[in-house]
């Protein structure tokens, strides 16, 4: 009985080392000059199915998870990275120095992967959703720090 318990103590540690940085109530610092001048720091809240990205503005992005997918998502490596796949349900138009998420283009789509254990990779996508960081309509990568 005793190792039963113990290794149902193990099981949910170990789940809760494979949270990601999204899935979780959390507040990223801006690490990119990209992120830097366009949404500033961010903080993401909500349901595991409903979330609020918040900008350093304190304009607020309403976003619905559409699956978690391993792929292709960091611009500088071609190996397989874990992805949280969001749509962005309206874009959220000016931001930091008036600058957009997508430039002339909405953003629909957001893409979180963790780089490492200190950095938070958004991409953003106008269009389709994205299958990997090569998908047709990536208007930009952002880097947060982990915090």
């Amino acid at each position: 009985m005793l190792t039963v318990a113990l290794m149902a103590m193990a099981a949910m540690a170990q789940a809760e080392d494979w949270t990601m940085p999204w899935q979780k109530d959390a507040s990223f610092a801006a690490y990119s000059t990209t992120a830097e001048s366009i949404t500033g720091d961010i903080s993401i809240r909500g349901t595991d199915s409903e979330k609020v990205l918040t900008t350093g503005t304190g304009t607020e992005i309403a976003l619905t998870f559409v699956e978690d997918r391993s792929s292709g998502w960091n611009l500088n490596d071609n190996e397989v990275w874990p992805g949280g796949v969001f749509a962005i349900t309206q874009d959220p138009g000016k931001l930091v120095n008036d600058n957009t998420l997508c430039g002339a283009d909405p953003a629909t789509y957001l893409v979180f992967t963790p780089l490492d254990d200190a950095l938070l990779q958004m991409a953003v996508f106008s269009g389709a959703a994205p299958e990997n960081i090569e998908s047709p309509g990536l208007c930009g990568t952002y880097n947060y720090s982990i915090e």
